[in-house]
Order: C-alpha cells, then sequence, then structure tokens
C-alpha cells in the first residue's frame, strides 16, 4: 500500500485548495483596492481664503460654517481632518459626543463654554481641548457673537 505525504492526502486536500482560493481571493481584492484607494493626503500649506465654508446643520437646524483645510488618510494616519468652523450665537454644532478619533480643538475667537470628560469649561480665545478617543465632548457659543475655533482630529494607523 502506498502512502501519501500528509499535504497529499484526501482529508487534507480540499481544505487546503479553500484556504489557497481564499488567499488569493484576498490578495486580489487588496492588490485592486490600492489601485483605486485615494492618493495619500500631500504635504501642503492652505490658506484660509483657500477654504470652502458650507453651511453646517444639527437636525435640519444651521448652527454655523465649517470647512476643510485637509481630509485623508495620510502616511502616519488612518484618518486625518483639519478644518474650521464658526458657530452662530447661542448654537452647538451638536450635543456631546464620542468618536474612535483624537482632536484638538483652538479657539481664535469669541466665547463660550466646551464640555470635555465631564466638565465644562468657559472658553475664549486661545483656549485649547485636547480629547482622547471615546471622551465625550462639545462646544457651545454663549454669547451674542460668532465663535471661531479650528480643529484637528486623527486616527493613528494600527503598528505593524
Amino acid at each position: 500500500m502506498t502512502r501519501f505525504p500528509s499535504f497529499l492526502r484526501k482529508a487534507n486536500v480540499l481544505p487546503g485548495l479553500l484556504a489557497l482560493v481564499l488567499a488569493v481571493g484576498w490578495a486580489w481584492r487588496e492588490a485592486a483596492h490600492a489601485r483605486e484607494g485615494k492618493p495619500l493626503v500631500p504635504s501642503q500649506t492652505v490658506n484660509l481664503d483657500e477654504v470652502k465654508m458650507s453651511v453646517y446643520e444639527h437636525e435640519g437646524h444651521p448652527v454655523g460654517h465649517v470647512g476643510l483645510y485637509v481630509e485623508g488618510e495620510t502616511q502616519a494616519s488612518s484618518s486625518l481632518v483639519a478644518g474650521r468652523f464658526v458657530i452662530d450665537p447661542g448654537k452647538s454644532p451638536h450635543p456631546p459626543h464620542v468618536h474612535p478619533d483624537e482632536e484638538i480643538l483652538i479657539v481664535e475667537s469669541g466665547r463660550g463654554e466646551i464640555f470635555c470628560e465631564g466638565k465644562t469649561t468657559k472658553v475664549g480665545p486661545g483656549s485649547v481641548m485636547f480629547s482622547a478617543p471615546d471622551v465625550p465632548h462639545n462646544i457651545t457659543n454663549t454669547e451674542d457673537e460668532p465663535l471661531v475655533f479650528y480643529f484637528m482630529k486623527w486616527t493613528p494607523k494600527p503598528a505593524k
């Protein structure tokens, strides 16, 4: 009786072929995704007059204007967004929320309150908020003038 090597036995051939087909399919999908993927955000300088501001609404009501300087994937981040927000008097872009990104918010002008990690702080020009991932936070304009802030959010790529 001839004995076949273990990798050629009937019980091992089918799972082995299935694993090979799945691996080839996965590699093909990854290669296709890489070819179709958006390019990384390039190193650049963006001036304020290049930023297109749009009305920002919450639950169908305008609360201010937002514009993005950069948005997309970078060499070190799976997601990077940097922008400027002008909140109308007495408004907030949204109630406290969480997301997986880290975020920095810098107040340029106006006055309001920032809720972060369970604490509400009065803020004005030069105030900075840092929010770690999944920490509840928001900002509210408490005055009669617009509140302007800049923000950056990013999600680091997993370590290889």
